[in-house]
């Protein structure tokens, strides 16, 4: 899902995968970068119940194929099939050509294929967006999938979501002590203060500004989106090898 396609296609747009636990904020991230509501959360639960990719209409020929993701069935606009477990394609000109987003299901969702599926996507992914929120950015099964982004070597970003304004600093600096721990302290992070949505339920442009200008620098320069995919795809790679290696001891052992 991953190296063989960007390794054919080391000049398609970057593939950012946000994901994150049960209500972390991860749709209306999206649906806030886009400026419109393009993915929407389960009505009567807040997960996501199909993958949502979105792109530049420029870019609409990278993704109708089975070049990313090849097992997901491709419908597009509002048909719903993606409920149906098919990757639905968006085409938005409010995203910079060179970058596409793809809203993934919950990471802990109480539906095993939910699960399944947000580890696949990630898996595809040039760079997680790994969304959390000032209540669970400690939780276990956000830093199990980190620690092995870390391993890996794949590109991370982190949003701090749904930060009381009082708790910033605090919070937000712990964050950070334990990215390091992990290995991960090149990995930015993007901060939301808890506040109000709009009517169209989505945030403030001041609270996604910076990590708006960040996407948008990397869609625009191909040096800076070239560096963050062959960061991810040098440690697929490595990753592999090292798999391989352990596997051809354990075989000569047995």
């Amino acid at each position: 899902d991953y190296v063989i396609p960007r390794l054919t296609s080391l000049d398609a747009p970057l593939l950012a995968v946000v994901g994150g636990s049960t209500g972390a904020g991860k749709s209306t991230l999206v649906n806030s970068l886009v400026g419109s509501v393009v993915s929407r959360s389960g009505v009567l639960r807040t997960t996501t119940r199909s993958p949502v990719l979105v792109h530049h209409p420029e870019d609409t020929s990278w993704f109708i194929g089975g070049r990313v993701l090849p097992g997901l069935a491709r419908v597009s606009g509002d048909d719903g099939g993606g409920d149906q477990g098919g990757l639905r394609l968006v085409a938005s000109g409010t995203l910079p050509a060179g970058l596409a987003l793809i809203d993934a299901p919950d990471i802990d969702s109480v539906v095993e294929t939910n699960r399944l599926l947000a580890r696949e996507l990630l898996a595809a992914a040039d760079l997680w967006l790994f969304v959390t929120t000032a209540a669970r950015y400690a939780d276990a099964v956000p830093w199990e999938l980190l620690r092995a982004a870390s391993a890996s070597g794949t590109s991370v970003a982190i949003v701090l979501d749904r930060v009381p304004p009082g708790a910033m600093d605090e919070v937000r600096s712990h964050l950070a002590s334990m990215l390091r721990s992990q290995g991960l302290a090149g990995a930015p992070i993007f901060t939301v203060v808890e506040t109000r949505l709009s009517d169209a339920g989505l945030l403030s442009e001041r609270e996604i500004a910076r990590l708006r200008s960040w996407l948008s620098a990397l869609a625009r320069d191909a040096k800076a989106r070239s560096i963050v995919v062959r960061r991810t795809l040098t440690g697929a790679l490595n990753s592999a090898r090292d798999g391989a290696l352990t596997l051809s001891s354990a075989t000569g052992e047995q």
